[in-house]
């Protein structure tokens, strides 16, 4: 940004500490109480800078305040164990069951990421675990069958199916990165009714 001769280029957000966090949070106390709701740690990875979300978490509880994290799982089992302890909700999201196909569609293998699931469903903490439903990727019926399979055979009890959007193609243009589903219909809650009745067929709470 500070090469750009046109200054077209700019950073976004703002650097703040933990108590002028958590003040702006106390703001909305009232609604918190009123609404059983609470704070929410998401990102990118809410998990990426460990020492900060700890110190929050632990002032947010100081106040009383429910927390939550959006998570992908995929960090070091010191930095997710460290984390997922100081958490009242762990919003999990999980792109594929598949190993091979984990990685050609994220970069990265979902061995880490399963391994802390596990550990956070063995330790008894509130796990909500996400599949964002993807066209071609992990949308097939068979894809939700062995979802489910692994589910049960790790414990995972409760389970969220987010549809597919097109709320993501400005950011990609923003940076100018080629948008391979640019042309891919959004999914709605009516077209995963036959994906949502495999999980629940196994007895697994799941939702849209």
């Amino acid at each position: 940004m500070n090469a750009c001769q046109t200054h077209a280029l700019s950073f976004e957000g703002e650097q703040k500490n933990v108590n002028e966090i958590v003040e702006i949070c106390l703001q909305d106390l009232d609604f918190y109480e009123e609404s059983q709701g609470g704070v929410t740690i998401s990102g990118g990875e809410g998990m990426a800078q460990p020492a900060f979300a700890a110190a929050l978490l632990d002032t947010l509880h100081e106040h009383g305040i429910h927390t939550a994290i959006e998570t992908t799982g995929f960090t070091s089992p010191e930095n997710f164990q460290f984390l997922a302890g100081k958490l009242d909700l762990l919003l999990f999201d999980l792109k594929h069951w598949n190993c091979q196909k984990h990685e050609e569609g994220t970069g990265v293998s979902n061995e880490l990421i399963l391994n802390n699931l596990k550990w956070a469903v063995q330790n008894g903490l509130n796990v909500l675990v996400r599949i964002p439903v993807i066209p071609g990727f992990n949308d097939s019926l068979e894809d939700a069958r062995e979802f489910a399979k692994l589910f049960l055979n790790i414990g995972v009890s409760k389970v969220q199916l987010l549809p597919f959007h097109q709320m993501g193609e400005n950011k990609y243009r923003w940076m100018n990165k080629a948008y391979n589903y640019k042309d891919v219909k959004p999914l709605h809650p009516e077209d995963l009714k036959d994906y949502l009745s495999v999980f629940l067929s196994c007895e697994i709470n799941c939702f849209i």
